[in-house]
């Protein structure tokens, strides 16, 4: 039997953080299929990594420039690894008025379709998915429906949606005591961090502009 990993990137990237490691990213796969081999052989038919590449203005600051730089860097060593791929959205420049915000466009709608058509083929038989995001529902449910099995791997209840927990077959919760980590060097860590802090920034400024929109939707029509 055969599996596929879908992991939204600046979700695992935020769990991470929170508990101040880096992902040894070429023994993650291992760690997510795990469970399941305890029961059945399953071999491993891609881990899909989601994620989104920094803000670059017309003329790129410095500041600009060397993130995108770590961006290229990271990017080129999770796509290195054996069976990943690299999926990435795009942040798109947006105005509230005089309020500039950022909104990650593609990323779910990607891994959304990438999961269905493999369920829907007959590729695989078990979807793992590392993701929080209520919008992954209808994809969960259709993949279901294509007759795979879905497991969902995620952090404390504060960062799931409680509706995806009801929807999935399987919950994993990270044991972030077991989950693999890169030794890496003071100097690079805190570079790293940097680079995930800018990129989650960026997504939660989408995020509460969206609530705004939304309450100031609700406050028109009534």
């Amino acid at each position: 039997m055969r599996a596929a990993i879908f992991i939204d990137g600046a979700y695992l990237l935020s769990l991470a953080k929170k508990h101040n490691l880096v992902p040894k990213y070429d023994e993650l796969a291992d760690y997510l299929l795990k469970p399941l081999r305890k029961s059945i052989q399953l071999d491993l038919l891609r881990c899909y990594f989601y994620y989104c590449a920094p803000w670059m203005s017309t003329e790129p600051t410095d500041s600009e420039k060397r993130r995108m730089e770590d961006h290229m860097l990271f990017m080129e060593e999770i796509s290195s690894i054996e069976r990943w791929a690299v999926r990435l959205g795009k942040l798109q420049r947006r105005w509230d008025g005089y309020k500039e915000y950022f909104e990650q466009k593609r990323v779910d709608v990607l891994l959304s379709v990438d999961m269905v058509r493999h369920a829907a083929s007959g590729h695989i038989e078990h979807v793992i998915i590392v993701a929080g995001d209520s919008d992954f529902i209808p994809a969960i449910e259709s993949t279901k429906d294509s007759g795979a099995t879905v497991s969902l791997w995620c952090g404390e209840d504060n960062t799931i949606h409680k509706d995806l927990l009801e929807t999935v077959d399987i919950i994993h919760r990270f044991d972030w005591k077991k989950v693999p980590r890169q030794k890496i060097k003071t100097d690079r860590k805190a570079k790293h961090d940097e680079l995930i802090k800018q990129q989650l920034k960026k997504i939660q400024e989408t995020t509460k502009s969206n609530i705004t929109d939304l309450g100031r939707n609700r406050r028109n029509r009534g």
